[in-house]
């Protein structure tokens, strides 16, 4: 079984997000593909759709010039209604998968304290879900308002010091310093019963608790999704890329050919980039858990008292 109260440093909370895979990763993304994997397929197909419209009206401008640029201009002004139907649809849609995808970590690792492990089942998580979608709402709700307009002006503190050099690695602590703030006030709305204002002051008072070792720790984590997600954007490039000169030295129609070719290659990859991104949100998600119930520990000292209970338990 994984421990979640644990005073950990900034190794360990890098180690132990790594650990929780390694123990519980099979009960974890079974359940979390049995949850999300229709709506990561659903969205998978979507985003293809779309990609692969826009890429065709990026390239044929560049193939067809006026006369293609003319046609899907067309097809926008014609079908008006239907495309911002599928637009408010495809917001909505993204809405609720983004909300899903955020949720269900948390939800997961207050279901493992509950049960003192993996003692649970899928229908026990679209419980916590159904239970916590008002919350899900308002958390939503809060940030757009409030915590966004503080991000934005801290960006934008920051970008004014770029010109003077001193943003750039600022921005390195300024960026994993919010996703943590955030993820930790998330964590602390929807696994106990803070306000929203009580949880944004709760995730704030964790992360200056250990400032250093948890933002170097996101940056890290951060870090290492970036690169997971590049190797795999890179596979479908570096294939398509030599299919791509291939098809230059053997078709006659190099250029509509090639274009039409690149389209359907970017959108791939769009595609896999983001799949790739929802999954790899665990990742991070996981490593703000560790943190979470790491900082529950050092204030409430909950993994001593459980070792106190142990050892009364063991000499009874």
């Amino acid at each position: 079984m994984f421990q979640l109260y644990k005073k950990r440093e900034f190794s360990d909370y890098i180690n132990d997000t790594f650990q929780f895979f390694k123990i519980t990763g099979k009960h974890y993304f079974k359940n979390y593909f049995t949850i999300n994997g229709f709506f990561l397929l659903a969205a998978a197909v979507l985003m293809y759709f779309l990609f692969k419209v826009y890429f065709e009206f990026i390239f044929s401008n560049i193939s067809g010039g006026v006369q293609n640029n003319s046609m899907f201009q067309d097809l926008f002004q014609n079908n008006a209604g239907t495309i911002a139907v599928i637009v408010i649809f495809g917001l909505f849609f993204f809405y609720f998968l983004s909300l899903l995808q955020f949720a269900f970590p948390v939800l997961y690792l207050k279901l493992y304290d509950d049960k003192k492990g993996a003692n649970f089942e899928t229908s026990d998580i679209i419980a916590e879900l159904k239970k916590s979608a008002f919350k899900l709402f308002k958390f939503t709700i809060g940030s757009i308002f409030i915590i966004f307009p503080i991000i934005m002006i801290v960006m934008f503190i920051n970008i004014l010091l770029c010109v003077i050099l001193i943003g750039f690695p600022l921005l390195l602590i300024t960026i994993p310093m919010i996703m943590s703030w955030i993820h930790l006030s998330f964590y602390h709305y929807l696994s106990s019963e803070d306000t929203f204002f009580g949880s944004i002051s709760a995730g704030f008072g964790d992360l200056r608790q250990q400032f250093w070792p948890i933002v170097f720790s996101t940056l890290i984590i951060y870090i290492i999704i970036q690169i997971v997600n590049t190797i795999f954007t890179m596979i479908p490039y570096v294939f398509g890329m030599a299919s791509f000169y291939t098809t230059l030295n053997d078709s006659q129609n190099v250029a509509a050919d090639g274009l039409g070719f690149m389209s359907i290659m970017m959108t791939i990859i769009m595609v896999v980039s983001m799949i790739v991104s929802y999954i790899l949100n665990n990742l991070i998600l996981i490593n703000q858990g560790t943190i979470y119930y790491s900082q529950r520990d050092y204030d409430e000292n909950i993994s001593e008292k459980s070792s106190i209970d142990m050892i009364g338990s063991d000499s009874e």
